[in-house]
C-alpha cells in the first residue's frame, strides 16, 4: 500500500471540492472502521456515552409469523433501551406477542452502560416479557457482545447462531484535543476479571458469511446452493418448513382432547403439515388467499420455531 501521508497530501491539494475538515473526518472514520470492536470514539463525560454514529440504534422492528416480535439492533448506543421499549409497545399494541427475537448479528457499539440498561428490559420482564431468542454471529462485537453475554448469564433467553467476535479484552481511553477520547483494545483481560468473553450459542448453526448476509437483507430469500439447511448437531427441530399457526394447533388438540407435550412438538408440526398436504382440494385452498412467505434464514427460522413451540405449550397448559 502507498504511504498514508503521501495519499492524504495528494488528496488535500488536488481533490476538487474537498476541505481540510471533511478530508480529516473521512480519514479518521476510515481508519477506525478497519478495527471494528477494538477502536472507538467515546465522549468526554463520565458516563462513557458513545459519540453519535450514523443511523439509529434499532434498525428494524416488525411482526414475523403472525405473533413473534422481531427487533434488530444496529449498534448499542445510549438511545437503544428507549428505542427498543417504544418499538415493542407499538407492536404489542396491535398484536398478541408470543415472544421476541432480538437480532444482534452484525451489531456493535462501545457503550457498555447502554448494554446493561438494555439487558434490564428483558431480565426485569416489566417492559418486554415472554420467551426471548437472541441471534448472534461472528460479527456481534463490542457492547452488542456484552448485551448478549448479559442476557445469557441472566438466563433471560436462548442464544442462537454462531460464536461472537472476540475474547475478553481490556480497553484504555486516551484523551484527544477536541475533548473526546479514543478507546483502544489494549490487552486480553486478566483471568478472573469481570470482562465478558466470547459468547457461545445455546443452539449453534453454521451459515456461510455470504449466505448469512443474503438472509440478513431478506430472510425470505431462497438460496440455490450452500449448506444452510442442514440441521445443527444436538437438535431435532424440523428444518425450514412453512410454519403453522400455534393457535390452530392448540384448537385442534383441544378438540381432540389431547395435551400438547414438548417432546411431541415436532411430530405435531409434521402432522399438521401432512394434514395440509392431504386436503381434498389443496389447489383451491391455495387460491383462496395470498401465498404465505416462508422464512429461509436458518437462524431466524429456528428462533421463531422455538418461540412458537413455547407458546403452544404455555397456552395448552393454561
Amino acid at each position: 500500500m502507498p504511504d498514508f501521508k503521501e495519499v492524504y497530501e495528494l488528496l488535500r491539494t488536488n481533490l476538487t471540492g474537498t476541505t481540510a475538515e471533511n478530508l480529516n473526518r473521512a480519514a479518521v472514520e476510515g481508519l477506525l472502521s478497519q478495527f471494528p470492536g477494538k477502536v472507538s470514539l467515546v465522549g468526554g463525560t463520565a458516563d462513557g456515552s458513545a459519540i453519535p454514529q450514523s443511523g439509529p440504534a434499532l434498525t428494524k422492528s416488525m411482526i414475523v409469523e403472525s405473533n413473534v416480535a422481531y427487533l434488530r439492533v444496529g449498534r448499542v448506543a445510549a438511545s437503544l433501551p428507549d428505542e427498543l421499549g417504544a418499538a415493542y409497545r407499538a407492536l404489542a399494541g396491535t398484536n398478541k406477542i408470543a415472544g421476541v427475537v432480538l437480532d444482534l448479528r452484525f451489531a456493535d457499539g462501545s457503550n457498555d452502560m447502554a448494554a446493561q440498561a438494555t439487558a434490564k428490559l428483558f431480565t426485569a420482564k416489566k417492559i418486554i416479557a415472554g420467551p426471548l431468542a437472541v441471534l448472534v454471529n461472528g460479527e456481534t462485537r463490542g457492547a452488542a457482545e456484552a448485551l448478549a453475554a448479559a442476557l445469557h448469564q441472566a438466563g433471560s433467553g436462548l442464544i442462537i447462531g454462531s460464536p461472537t467476535a472476540s475474547a475478553a479484552t481490556s480497553f484504555k481511553e486516551f484523551p484527544l484535543s477536541n475533548g473526546e477520547q479514543l478507546r483502544v483494545a489494549a490487552a486480553p483481560a486478566a483471568s478472573g476479571s469481570s470482562m465478558i468473553s466470547r459468547v457461545q450459542p445455546d443452539i449453534a448453526l453454521t451459515v456461510t458469511a455470504g449466505d448469512e448476509r443474503v438472509f440478513f437483507d431478506n430472510p425470505y430469500q431462497t438460496i440455490a446452493t450452500g449448506n444452510t439447511n442442514s440441521s445443527p448437531v444436538g437438535t431435532n427441530f424440523l428444518p425450514y418448513v412453512e410454519h403453522t399457526s400455534e393457535a390452530d394447533l392448540v384448537r385442534q388438540r383441544e378438540k381432540d382432547g389431547k395435551l400438547i407435550k414438548a417432546p411431541a412438538l415436532n411430530d405435531l408440526i409434521r402432522e399438521k403439515s401432512d394434514d395440509s398436504d392431504s386436503d381434498e382440494n389443496p389447489a383451491s385452498s391455495r387460491a383462496a388467499g395470498p401465498q404465505k412467505q416462508v422464512i429461509r434464514d436458518p437462524v431466524l427460522a429456528r428462533a421463531v420455531d422455538l418461540i412458537k413451540g413455547l407458546a403452544i405449550i404455555r397456552e395448552s397448559h393454561s
